[in-house]
């Protein structure tokens, strides 16, 4: 009798921050395709040396390079609490996690301009240099609710775009997108490969205030504990 055949393994792009959302991509790009390349984008962000610390062990853990790339620039233009130290960082509570009201209103203190549209792009013409089919990013249903290009639909005219601006046709791809943060713990947590939530920053701080630890009170914090069961 035949076996059939193998799916083809596609040959990927990481955009990974260092977070719980782009790091359990990475778990699952190692699982389902072929991660060739890690990439951290610094653009001038509070949190830019944890997550530059914690994407360099998370790709090491996985067997992928890892590359950082400056776009200071972009954090420059300013008007947002992840990129300002004169703008404070929101907080939010557990129990506010699912007002919608209050969470477009953090989601706008920390909005930066076209961030995932830019980052994807850049991350496109790496993928395209290197002949790779994807550039794999970290989304999840519960956050698309406020931040639009966390969404399905993002993802899918962000790849029809590149359909057209790149030769090779690069796609955008998550394996999360349509899942909430609880989803996405329980798929990690069935991985044969044990997922190391200790190797995640998912904080918005960069930890100088808190002895280089996550805060434990920034909305990004809150989900993460939420979701894992693990206090800060």
């Amino acid at each position: 009798m035949e076996s059939s055949p193998q799916p083809t393994r596609r040959r990927s792009l990481i955009l990974l921050s260092g977070g719980l959302d782009s790091a359990a991509n990475l778990a699952f790009t190692a699982y389902f395709d072929e991660p060739v390349l890690a990439l951290t984008i610094d653009y001038g962000q509070r949190a830019v040396l944890p997550e530059i610390a914690a994407s360099k062990k998370l790709a090491a853990y996985y067997g992928v390079e890892h590359q950082v790339l400056d776009l200071k620039w972009l954090g420059a233009l300013g008007g947002s609490a992840l990129t300002s130290s004169a703008i404070n960082i929101p907080e939010m509570a557990t129990s506010k996690l699912d007002d919608l009201p209050a969470s477009k209103e953090t989601a706008k203190q920390v909005w930066v301009p076209n961030r995932n549209g830019v980052l994807i792009n850049v991350a496109a013409a790496i993928a395209e240099s290197k002949k790779l089919q994807q550039v794999v990013v970290g989304f999840n249903k519960e956050e698309a609710a406020t931040f639009p290009d966390n969404s399905s639909q993002f993802l899918g005219v962000a790849t029809l775009s590149l359909k057209y601006s790149t030769g090779n046709g690069v796609k955008v791809a998550c394996y999360t997108d349509m899942m909430m943060k609880t989803e996405i713990v329980q798929a990690l947590r069935n991985l044969e490969k044990p997922f190391p939530f200790e190797m995640v920053w998912s904080c918005y701080h960069g930890g100088e205030s808190t002895g280089g630890k996550m805060c434990g009170k920034c909305e990004s914090c809150q989900r993460f504990m939420r979701a894992t069961g693990i206090k800060l």
